[in-house]
């Protein structure tokens, strides 16, 4: 196993750093945030060890791999191509508990947690962060750095594009569109397509007021 970094010393660092230890697919030595007042703290038995200015020595000491667990959409792919630019090798955290069709594709550095349901011909883009108990039925196509939150169901043939977040619970029928940025609100139900940047909530899923 390789030791490895998480960037995000938060509640989803703390999901991460379990599902890397159930997965026994790579070995997390320490946090870094950037969030100074994080630095010199320990998190689930691993040090913070601060924040960017720490990369170069973590390369020097031999960790190489690193995986980025911020939940911002944005952030994390901003933070997914600084950390590669630097010379890490960035990996996924996927948890032995989720189900993952052999045709399905995923795109590197994602993260799936427990109980997700990848189906038939799915398609997962890099840094996309999958919750713990999603269903990605067949033919989705989730796009780069796209976020769906604890329990989102989508069902057949849906496209989520880049950066979209979903948030928990909520779903979209099938062949329906979310567009790039777009957010879809927890518990929302999507029965049209969400143009890009929009944010909806409510069921039947309409733009948010304001």
């Amino acid at each position: 196993m390789s030791d490895t970094v998480i960037y995000g010393a938060g509640g989803l660092g703390c999901e991460v750093l379990d599902i890397l230890e159930q997965a026994a697919t790579h070995r997390p030595v320490a946090f870094l945030d950037s969030d100074p007042q994080r630095g010199g703290t320990q998190l689930s038995g691993l040090p913070v060890l601060g924040g960017p200015e720490r990369l170069d020595e973590l390369l020097a000491s031999g960790v190489h791999c690193a995986i980025v667990a911020i939940g911002d959409n944005a952030t994390r792919s901003a933070l997914a191509a600084t950390l590669e630019t630097r010379g890490f090798v960035l990996v996924s955290a996927i948890h032995p508990l989720a189900s993952i069709s052999p045709s399905a594709r995923l795109g590197r550095h994602v993260i799936i947690g427990p109980r997700a349901t990848i189906c038939v011909h799915a398609r997962i883009g890099e840094n996309a962060l999958i919750s713990a108990g999603c269903i990605v039925e067949h033919d989705n196509v989730i796009g780069p750095g796209a976020f769906l939150g604890p329990a989102v169901r989508l069902a057949g043939g849906v496209t989520v594009e880049e950066l979209a977040r979903l948030e928990i619970g909520s779903s979209v029928i099938p062949g329906r569109r979310v567009g790039p940025g777009a957010v879809v609100r927890a518990g929302a139900v999507v029965i049209e397509d969400v143009p890009a940047g929009c944010v909806v909530t409510g069921v039947p899923a309409r733009p948010r007021a304001g």
